[in-house]
C-alpha cells in the first residue's frame, strides 16, 4: 500500500518553502550558494513537520509473523520497526511518553525471553540503529532530553544488548589486516548491519558498570570489542573507497538499510578517524546516486532489485523518499522504519552533492562508470553465510550515460558460470532506463524470475551512450524468458513497426527491437502500470534505443533512423550500428566480449574505481573527489583527521 500523509500535512510541508509547491524547478538550470543553503538549513524544519503531522497518533503493534522458513523463529521485523518508530517520535515531541516505554519495555521483555528471534538475521538488528538512537537521546544521560526513556526500561533495553552482543559480537570477526574487510557475513547489508549493531551495543555495554567487565562468550569485554570493531570500521569504509564501493550497488533499498549504521558511526563515534570516515562513506553514498538520479528516481545498473512493484513503481524507491528532506525533490512521505535515524542525524548531505542532485539540466549530457567487485573466491560454498569477495578479479563496469531527459544505465558483466559470482553481485541484476517527467517511467529489459522473485546470472550486456543491447544466459539460474517493461506512466504514442516498438516521453524517444523470434504483450497480474514485451526467442539479444527528443526533427524522423538501421544477426553474431553512429559487435554464442568501433569491451581492473565529470577516485586509491562547477569536496579515507 503506498503510504501518503493526510492534505493538512502535505500542507504544512509545502508552506516551509518560499515557491510554495515545496519543490523546486528543476528546469532551471544552476544552484546559487543561497539556494542551496536555503534548502539546506531547511531540513530540520520539513523533518520537523513531517514528525508534528504523526504527532497524537496511538501506538498499534504491527504482528508477529510465522516463521519465514521451518526451523526459524516467528518473523517479527515489522514489530521491532513499529516500537521503534513510535518511541522515536513520541519521545522526539515529547508526547504518549508511557505508551512509548510500555512498547520498549514489552519489546524488551519479549527479545530477552526468545532467544531464537532475537539472534535472528531477519529480525533483531534490523531496529536496533533506532532503537540505539532513542538511548543516546532519551536515556539517562540523553544527549537531546535525557529521562524520557525511563531507567527500568532503559535496564531491559540495555540486558536486550547484552544478551545479543554476548553470543554475536567475535573479536575474531572484526579481522582486517589479512581479509581487508572483505570476508562478508550475509548478504552486504546485513554485514553491516550486524558489525555496526556489535560496535553500538559495546559502546553502551563497556560504559555501563553491570556489564563492563563481563567477558563476552568469546571471553573479551565490551571495551575489548568496541576497539575492534571501531578498527574493522576505519577499514570497512577505507576499502570501499579503494575498490568501486558497494557490491550491492544501486540498491536504493539495501543501500539505506546497510547506511543506517554508517549514521550512527558518524554521529556517536568517539574516534575521529572513524567519524570522519563514517562521514566520507554517506558523502560518497550520496554523491554516487546524485549523479545517476532525475526527480529522486535513480537510473543505472542496480543488483538485488526484486521483481515486480519494486522494479516498476518509484514509491517504493527508500533513498528517493528521503530526498524530500534533503533536497525537496518528490513527494512528502511520512517516516517509517530506519528513516529515523537518518532523520534525527546531524548528517547532512555537502553542498556540491545537492547541486550534483538538484541541477539536471546544469549537469549536462555525460557518462558515468564505477567498478565494484562481485565475483567470488574459488573453491567456497555458493550459498555460505561466510564467504569472501575476490579483490584480484575484475569482471564488473557499472555504465550510465545521463541527460536531462533520462537516463540508461547497464552492468557489464563477463558472460561467467553463476558460481563465479557472490549471490549479492549475481541476484536481480537490474538495467534499463528511466525518463524525467514521471516518477514511473521507465523501460528496462528483464529476465522472468521462474521462483521467489529471484533469478541470478539472468543476462549479459553492452552499453555505449543511448544504445543497450543485452541477452539472456545460458548460465542463469531461475531465469525464464526475456522481457522488456514499457511504463504506462510517463510514455505515451506506443507504435509498432518492422520489428521495432517506439515510445516518447516528454523529453526522450526509444525504440526496442527484440532481433530474432517475435514477440507477444503480457499484462502484469500485479501492476497494471504497464506491459511487458516477452520474447518468444528466450535467448535473443535485445536492443533498446534511447535518445533526446532535440536530436530529431520529429517522432517520425527518430523512427524512420531506427529503421534505416536494421541489425544483422546469424544466431551467432549481431552486428548494429547505433543511432549515435557506433559500431556495435555482440557475440550471441558468449564466445568473446562484446565490441564497441571494433574494441573488445575489458572487464580487467581498471585505473579508476570511481569514473564520471562529478565522482573520480583511483583503483586503490582511496582518495575520490566530488566535483562540480565551482564546487569541490576531497574525500581522504587515509588521512588522519
Amino acid at each position: 500500500m503506498k503510504h501518503t500523509l493526510p492534505l493538512a500535512a502535505v500542507l504544512l510541508l509545502a508552506s516551509l518553502s518560499p515557491h510554495g509547491a515545496a519543490q523546486r524547478d528543476l528546469e532551471q538550470s544552476g544552484f546559487s550558494d543561497a539556494e542551496l543553503e536555503r534548502i539546506h538549513d531547511g531540513f530540520e524544519a520539513r523533518r520537523d513537520a513531517a514528525f508534528k503531522a504523526l504527532s497524537g497518533k496511538p501506538f498499534v503493534a504491527a504482528e508477529k509473523q510465522p516463521s519465514l522458513a521451518p526451523g526459524r523463529p516467528p518473523y517479527v521485523r515489522a514489530y521491532t520497526y513499529s516500537v521503534t518508530g513510535f518511541a522515536m517520535r513520541a519521545m522526539w515531541l515529547n508526547e504518549q511518553l508511557e505508551a512509548a516505554n510500555a512498547a520498549v519495555s514489552e519489546m524488551g521483555r519479549y527479545f530477552i525471553g526468545n532467544p531464537d528471534a532475537r539472534d535472528d538475521y531477519d529480525n533483531f538488528y534490523w531496529c536496533a540503529d533506532v532503537l540505539c538512537r532513542v538511548v543516546e537521546f532519551f536515556g539517562r544521560a540523553g544527549s537531546r532530553a535525557p529521562g524520557r526513556l525511563h531507567p527500568a526500561v532503559e535496564d531491559t533495553v540495555l540486558e536486550m544488548m547484552w544478551l545479543w552482543a554476548k553470543n554475536n559480537s567475535l573479536v575474531s570477526d572484526a579481522e582486517h589486516e589479512q581479509s581487508r574487510t572483505w570476508m562478508l557475513v550475509g548478504s552486504e547489508n546485513h554485514h553491516l548491519q550486524k558489525f555496526c549493531t556489535c560496535w553500538q551495543f559495546a559502546r553502551f555495554l563497556k560504559n555501563e558498570p553491570r556489564y563492563r567487565d563481563r567477558p563476552f562468550d568469546d571471553g573479551k569485554p565490551a571495551a575489548e570489542h568496541h576497539a575492534a570493531w571501531t578498527a574493522y570500521a576505519k577499514e570497512y569504509f577505507r576499502q570501499r573507497a579503494k575498490k568501486g564501493f558497494l557490491v550491492e550497488f544501486g540498491n536504493s533499498n539495501y543501500g539505506l538499510v546497510g547506511m543506517k549504521g554508517v549514521y550512527n558511526l558518524f554521529d556517536f563515534a568517539e574516534d575521529p578517524v572513524l567519524k570522519k570516515r563514517a562521514g566520507c562513506m554517506l558523502d560518497l553514498f550520496w554523491a554516487t546516486w546524485a549523479q545517476e538520479q532525475i526527480g529522486g528516481v535513480r537510473g543505472g545498473g542496480r543488483t538485488r532489485i526484486y521483481q515486480g512493484l519494486n522494479s516498476t513503481r518509484a514509491w517504493l524507491d527508500e533513498l528517493g523518499r528521503l530526498a524530500w528532506y534533503y533536497l525537496e525533490v518528490g513527494k512528502v512521505s511520512p517516516p517509517r522504519d530506519n528513516d529515523f535515524t537518518i532523520l534525527t542525524s546531524a548528517y547532512r548531505m555537502p553542498r556540491v552533492v545537492m547541486d550534483i542532485a538538484l541541477d539536471v539540466t546544469g549537469r549536462g549530457v555525460y557518462e558515468v562508470r564505477q567498478w565494484p567487485l562481485g565475483r567470488a573466491t574459488e573453491g567456497e560454498e555458493r550459498n555460505a553465510m561466510r564467504y569472501h569477495v575476490r579483490t584480484d578479479a575484475g569482471g564488473i563496469c557499472r555504465y550510465s550515460f545521463c541527460t536531462p531527459e533520462f537516463i540508461l544505465g547497464t552492468a557489464l558483466f563477463e558472460a561467467r558460470p553463476v558460481e563465479d559470482w557472490t549471490p549479492i553481485s549475481a541476484q536481480n541484476r537490474w538495467q534499463g532506463a528511466i525518463f524525467a517527467g514521471d516518477p514511473d517511467a521507465r523501460i528496462f529489459p528483464q529476465c522472468r524470475a521462474m521462483a521467489r522473485n529471484r533469478c541470478y546470472n539472468a543476462h549479459w550486456s553492452v552499453q555505449s551512450k543511448g544504445t543497450l543491447i543485452t541477452q539472456k544466459l545460458k548460465t542463469s539460474k531461475g531465469a525464464a524468458e526475456m522481457r522488456v517493461w514499457f511504463s504506462k506512466p510517463g510514455l505515451e504514442h506506443r507504435i509498432e513497426k518492422e520489428g521495432w516498438v517506439f515510445a516518447q516521453a516528454p523529453g526522450a524517444y526509444a525504440a526496442v527491437r527484440p532481433v530474432a523470434g517475435g514477440y507477444e504483450w503480457q499484462d502484469d497480474e500485479k501492476d497494471k502500470g504497464g506491459q511487458w514485451l516477452a520474447c518468444k526467442d528466450h535467448y535473443t539479444p535485445v536492443i533498446l534505443e534511447v535518445a533526446r527528443k532535440s536530436n530529431f526533427r520529429d517522432y517520425a524522423a527518430f523512427q524512420a533512423a531506427a529503421l534505416a538501421k536494421p541489425p544483422q544477426f546469424d544466431r551467432q553474431t549481431l552486428s548494429y550500428r547505433s543511432l549515435d553512429g557506433d559500431a556495435l559487435t555482440f557475440y550471441a554464442d558468449y564466445s568473446q566480449p562484446p565490441q564497441i568501433n571494433g574494441r573488445a569491451v575489458s572487464y580487467a581492473i581498471p585505473d579508476n574505481a570511481f569514473d564520471s565529470p562529478f565522482v573520480r577516485g583511483g583503483w586503490d586509491g582511496g582518495v575520490v573527489t566530488i566535483q562540480k562547477a565551482g564546487r569541490r569536496i576531497v574525500l581522504d579515507f587515509n588521512s588522519q583527521p
